[in-house]
């Protein structure tokens, strides 16, 4: 794309004749006869790319014309050649405290305007791709420190608690995404298991999962019941997530070492798989609705045996979303077999296993899906 200049000029004759040289050029050349009508003319339209400005002019002068380019952000950072007959030092020092940054004195020769207009616009670009190459490394890192964030404040912590083995893990689709997980044991000895897909993925939806964590992590902490965490949980988040426009799909479930039993509640979060040792995988049905759909909604709430050889398995849906090369997609069906196949592998083997599976089918395939999965093992 040419490089556009404005030339202000109250000559006529001279401002023909830069625009003729600066078009033969290539550039793409507007003119205006003095400073009033050419700030209307910059304030109206995309800014140029560089600015000549004419110290003497009838009504507004170049400096003051210049001083006024100043208070617009926009314009601010186009930069002036002053081109006039007043050479004095004094002049040019009132031209650069303006906030011009070249000053050519008349007469000029065409070539030396030439020179100063191709040096002048090739710095502004060098300048340019510094500062996008500044703000991009700058926005990287932002982007690093909030996947390490995001990464800390996913928790898998047993404890003291006995009897299951657990696993978890989230690779969101980008640095940082809208899955979460948080496993850590209550006051009252119980584990508390936790996973949550927030609508849509990136930046934005990490943005919620924050809150949703910290809102988790609180009622699970002080509330008993898995059905009455999501109720709350749900009518506290409402208003934020319908003005965000997100919903939010919730698993939440106790582990009880005494009893072995796991107690849970599902908002809508798929897909959910249990095999009872030496049994069969089925998928465990949502008892209730995902957050951001209602601002009062019921859950139901369900207990599953958890000893040893029983198994859980809690996937976001980026698992049996995936798709490959051919857009196919792995299928819910599809990893409740997997999982039904490999029941009898410990939990961290499973994981790897599960894993191993998705990544043979997409085949190289970008993932474009957050993917979280908690296992949980029961033991001797």
């Amino acid at each position: 794309m040419s490089a556009r200049i404005m030339v202000v000029e109250d000559d006529s004759s001279l401002r023909e004749w830069i625009q003729f040289e600066l078009t033969f050029e290539g550039y793409a050349v507007k003119q205006a006869g003095d400073g009033l009508s050419a700030l209307q003319e910059l304030r109206a339209h995309e800014p140029p790319d560089l600015i000549l400005l004419d110290v003497q002019m009838p009504g507004m002068d170049g400096y003051q014309v210049c001083s006024a380019l100043q208070t617009s952000p926009a314009l601010a950072a186009v930069p002036v050649i002053f081109l006039t007959a007043r050479a004095e030092l004094n002049d040019k020092l009132t031209g650069f405290a303006a906030g011009a940054a070249d000053y050519l004195t008349k007469p000029f020769k065409m070539a030396e305007l030439k020179a100063r207009v191709s040096a002048l616009l090739r710095q502004t670009q060098r300048n340019r791709t510094i500062g996008r190459q500044e703000e991009s490394e700058r926005a990287n890192v932002e982007m690093d420190e909030a996947a390490t964030i995001q990464r800390t404040l996913m928790t898998c912590t047993v404890g003291t608690v006995t009897g299951v083995d657990v696993v978890a893990n989230c690779k969101p689709a980008r640095l940082v995404g809208g899955d979460l997980y948080d496993v850590h044991p209550r006051p009252d000895g119980r584990l508390s298991v936790v996973e949550a897909d927030v609508s849509g993925k990136g930046l934005p939806a990490a943005m919620v999962t924050a809150a949703v964590r910290t809102m988790l992590r609180e009622t699970t902490h002080a509330i008993s019941s898995p059905a009455a965490v999501l109720a709350l949980a749900n009518r506290r988040l409402y208003d934020d997530l319908t003005e965000v426009s997100k919903l939010v799909t919730v698993f939440v479930a106790y582990y009880s070492p005494s009893q072995r039993t796991v107690t849970y509640a599902n908002a809508g979060h798929s897909v959910v798989i249990y095999v009872p040792a030496g049994g069969t995988a089925s998928i465990v049905e949502a008892t209730g609705i995902p957050f951001g759909i209602f601002d009062e909604a019921d859950y139901g709430e369900e207990t599953l045996a958890m000893g040893p050889g029983d198994l859980l398995v809690i996937s976001s849906d980026g698992f049996a979303e995936a798709h490959n090369a051919a857009d196919e997609i792995f299928g819910y069906q599809h990893l409740v077999d997997v999982v039904d196949a490999a029941a009898n592998m410990a939990a961290a083997a499973l994981y790897e296993h599960i894993s191993a599976q998705i990544a043979d089918f997409v085949h190289g395939r970008e993932q474009s899906d957050d993917q979280t999965l908690i296992i949980l093992k029961g033991k001797e």
